[in-house]
């Protein structure tokens, strides 16, 4: 744990956006393509007005919603979410989805949606530099206590959890007022 709040400490210290990149996929060279908010614009849209405003992203949005997470996700807090797509909520067995999203499982439901946020805005730059810095692999500690770790898989950056589940980044630096979303094809777990 204590490796991993080493490389998330030192990834953020240098988690500025340089070239102000909005991408469609992220590359093994953490590189974003495609035009972000004007040249010097900030995006207006929190993560949360992100999440809900998403056709991709309806079924994380309505969990953020149930898990009482909705000040978190629309306050001034920098965050990086790897946001699970809806074809990534549909691999999940029948059911799943309901029984998160019920009052009872509300601990379960934060614990799952914590473990796709990391403090600060990491970009997708950023995170092929970590990768670089760590000889292939970069780690960051989750608001949920887990930890993440990122490799490239050929032309891709794939994120591990803790329980070693793996997922696709599909779409990097969505930018928001108040940080970072990236889409990932599958749901991680926190432990």
């Amino acid at each position: 744990m204590k490796r991993a709040l080493l490389a998330a400490a030192f990834l953020l210290a240098g988690c500025q956006q340089e070239d102000g990149n909005n991408a469609s996929a992220i590359d093994a060279n953490g590189a974003a393509p495609g035009p972000a908010a004007a040249e010097g614009e900030q995006p207006k849209s929190t993560i949360l007005e992100g999440l809900t405003g998403s056709a991709d992203h309806k079924t994380l949005a309505n969990a953020v919603q149930a898990a009482g997470l909705t000040e978190t996700f629309s306050g001034a807090q920098p965050y990086t979410v790897f946001a699970p797509t809806e074809a990534a909520f549909q691999k999940l067995p029948a059911g799943t989805v309901n029984s998160l999203l019920a009052p009872e499982a509300k601990g379960r439901l934060v614990a799952l949606i914590t473990g796709h946020v990391v403090p600060g805005a990491v970009t997708a730059a950023d995170l092929g530099r970590a990768i670089d810095r760590g000889e292939g692999k970069a780690e960051l500690a989750t608001v949920g206590g887990s930890t993440l770790s990122f490799s490239r898989d050929g032309d891709s950056v794939m994120v591990t959890d803790a329980a070693g589940g793996r997922a696709r980044i599909s779409g990097a630096d969505q930018l928001r007022s108040n940080g970072v979303v990236h889409s990932v094809d599958s749901v991680l777990r926190s432990r």
